[in-house]
């Protein structure tokens, strides 16, 4: 982990530590995700055959672009986002190193942990970027949405040793770079934070 991303996550270490022998119970998001324009919502199954279940926020798109630059801002945050993802939480996710007696596991969840804050943070920016160009919005706001939402529940439950909501977390953001690729936004995935603003 480069030492910068390092010390974004260094203050949860302590926190970490102490909950990582939590083992695997759940826990609520502590947030309410609103009810779609669409009511739809995305399930992603589990290894352990559960299923993770997050409904879009409601979108309410502009007539006008309100923020400048914001087709940069949303590739680079999402970029951002997805390249840490899948570096610090969904690679070891796979590789079983947040499982009990692993070797690392504290260490691994602690970096997750504050990972996955940061994705909540790249992804809200993301979030308000789209909100405000009326083309994003109708096109990548409502599976950006999602993605917000999982990922936040995700953060809520990684911090109390519950993975349930990774592989949910997986397919949401692989179903988004697709539909940003569709409409020509291809997302450059990379671990460097200083291509976004925090």
């Amino acid at each position: 982990m480069k030492r910068s991303t390092l010390a974004l996550v260094t203050p949860m270490l302590a926190a970490t530590l102490a909950l990582s022998g939590c083992g695997g119970g759940t826990t609520g998001s502590g947030t309410t995700p609103t009810t779609s324009t669409t009511g739809g919502t995305t399930a992603g199954a589990t290894p352990g055959g559960s299923a993770s279940t997050v409904a879009a926020p409601a979108v309410t798109c502009p007539t006008e672009s309100t923020r400048s630059f914001a087709k940069t801002r949303f590739l680079a945050d999402v970029g951002l986002a997805a390249g840490t993802f899948h570096r610090w939480i969904y690679k070891p996710y796979q590789e079983g190193k947040f499982t009990k007696g692993a070797d690392g596991r504290t260490l691994a969840l602690a970096k997750a942990v504050g990972v996955a804050a940061l994705d909540v943070k790249l992804l809200n920016n993301a979030y308000e970027n789209v909100q405000a160009d009326p083309t994003l919005c109708k096109t990548i706001g409502e599976p950006l949405g999602k993605l917000k939402n999982q990922v936040n529940t995700m953060k809520d439950q990684i911090t109390h040793g519950d993975l349930s909501s990774v592989a949910g977390a997986e397919v949401i953001l692989g179903s988004l770079l697709g539909t940003a690729k569709q409409n020509g936004l291809p997302v450059t995935e990379t671990t460097d934070e200083s291509t976004a603003k925090l």
